[in-house]
């Protein structure tokens, strides 16, 4: 076969339908996991349909990626991906002109790049500037960030069959991102879903993969290529999309070399998730291409968010949460403002995680959480307990959602818009909350699933609250969790994971 040399037989499970009744608002009808025979089925219904139908459901709202996305096609994401590429080039190509002829600290923007995006000096308030050298006197100094290079233990890539695949594909940050994605997402087949694995590998050039695994472009290719997953139904167009989205990311890449020193909002967030693939196949399959495009964007912030901190120092341009207008029209970033940002992007990803999970990207945006914790770049529980001080310690109440558009004017100002989530999917905010343990009183007889919650939330909240740092704490809790989701794959429990 087409993948041969390599062992897949870890990751061909028999994946059973969920328990509907676990979940709030009894999501509507999943499709099976491996879905090679949804064309017939898409066939059969689509005898007949009207003009405008959809297979899936379009949701409400949604507005401005609608309009930005258009139909969804491939064509429509290379030119959202050309129009970032020449708003990032502006910033690089300003930011070159200035260091010729004046220092970035004595400007705040360029007015010669009006209308289009300006450099701004950054700088944290006095209050933070102060806390953070307070910690510093005390020790308490967050360490450079991870390589992201480690190689998954023994143990994980034996309950996966893994221990032969191509070294770049079994480091903790691949198996663990992108990896764990195409997992969770499911495919035509099980050929096709290690396929598309590679083939989103095109994000870590970003990481400089392809230099540290030079047979990284050769398997990536071939992914490319592959006649199998060319003919699922919407493999042609994931392909092409990745393409589209390797070519930005090698652009950037490109320009911050040429630099080495906020933006279009949607636009930029979407090119820069580097994930285009994903988002081009479910829209092929007729996913409602706004909330596949919401869901896209919500990627950016939803990794942005652990690497403001450094992302500040290192004079990273392509953070979505220091591009805002609230910060850049002063420079200055303040705990007042960073929280009123967070609440914006949380309230934008607000349905997608409660009513919309099962979706393809919506999978992938689930796995962000436990990437940040498995992938050996953010030693996320070490900032989550030197940045506790600063953290809320109350549940917000009500719960609340709204779109990008509403928490964001035109000029990405935050409005401070939103509204109560559905009460059927809001919860009562607890840190085990009502759906959480109606969830696992519905699966009693999987406890794997009761130590998957302890080892992602009740221990690591435990860690953080007692304030003392702890490596092999840390250590051990990042890699149960890794082997805790193995083990979970291997039983078919992908959804209910």
């Amino acid at each position: 076969s087409y993948w041969g040399e390599f062992s897949l037989e870890g990751i061909e499970v028999k994946v059973t339908p969920p328990k509907m009744d676990a979940f709030p608002g009894r999501p509507a009808a999943i499709l099976p996991y491996f879905w090679g025979g949804e064309c017939r089925i898409r066939l059969g219904k689509l005898v007949g349909r009207k003009p405008g139908q959809h297979y899936f459901p379009i949701h409400p709202g949604y507005l401005e990626v609608r309009d930005l996305i258009g139909n969804g096609m491939v064509v429509d994401l290379k030119r959202l991906s050309f129009q970032a590429q020449g708003l990032a080039r502006q910033i690089f190509c300003g930011i070159e002109d200035m260091s010729d002829s004046s220092s970035l600290h004595d400007v705040k923007s360029l007015s010669y790049l009006k209308p289009g995006p300006t450099l701004v000096q950054l700088r944290l308030s006095p209050e933070l500037e102060s806390w953070k050298a307070a910690q510093h006197v005390i020790g308490n100094i967050l360490p450079a960030k991870g390589a992201g290079l480690s190689q998954a233990s023994d143990n994980v890539l034996d309950i996966l069959k893994a221990a032969h695949w191509p070294e770049a594909l079994k480091t903790n940050n691949a198996l663990f991102g992108c990896g764990i994605a195409s997992l969770l997402m499911g495919a035509a087949d099980v050929p096709t879903m290690f396929s598309n694995y590679v083939t989103d590998m095109a994000f870590y050039y970003e990481h400089g993969y392809n230099y540290i695994f030079p047979s990284l472009e050769s398997l990536l290719q071939k992914g490319l290529a592959d006649p199998q997953a060319l003919r699922t139904p919407g493999g042609r167009e994931r392909r092409e999309a990745i393409c589209v989205g390797k070519q930005y990311i090698q652009g950037k890449i490109a320009l911050e070399r040429k630099a080495q020193n906020a933006l279009d909002k949607s636009i930029i967030s979407l090119s820069e998730s580097s994930l285009l693939g994903m988002a081009a196949e479910a829209i092929a399959r007729d996913f409602d291409p706004g909330a596949v495009i919401n869901d896209l964007v919500f990627s950016s912030p939803g990794t942005d968010v652990v690497d403001i901190g450094c992302d500040l120092v290192n004079s990273e341009v392509m953070n979505s949460f220091l591009n805002v207008s609230d910060i850049t029209d002063t420079g200055i970033v303040s705990e007042d403002v960073l929280r009123r940002v967070y609440d914006a992007y949380a309230a934008t990803g607000a349905r997608m995680l409660t009513q919309r999970w099962h979706e393809p990207v919506a999978r992938m945006c689930t796995a962000l959480y436990t990437w940040h914790i498995q992938n050996d770049r953010h030693m996320f529980f070490r900032r989550a307990i030197l940045g506790r001080p600063k953290a809320r310690k109350t549940a917000a109440r009500p719960q609340r959602e709204a779109d990008f558009d509403e928490v964001f004017d035109e000029q990405y100002r935050t409005t401070g818009f939103h509204r109560p989530l559905d009460p059927e999917y809001a919860c009562n905010g607890e840190e085990t909350c009502n759906h959480v343990y109606h969830f696992l009183d519905c699966y009693q007889e999987e406890p794997l699933l009761r130590e998957l919650w302890w080892i992602l939330v009740v221990e690591p909240l435990d860690y953080v609250r007692g304030g003392q740092i702890d490596e092999r704490r840390e250590h051990d809790i990042v890699e149960g969790s890794r082997l805790l989701m193995a083990k979970l794959y291997s039983r078919g429990l992908v959804l209910e994971m």
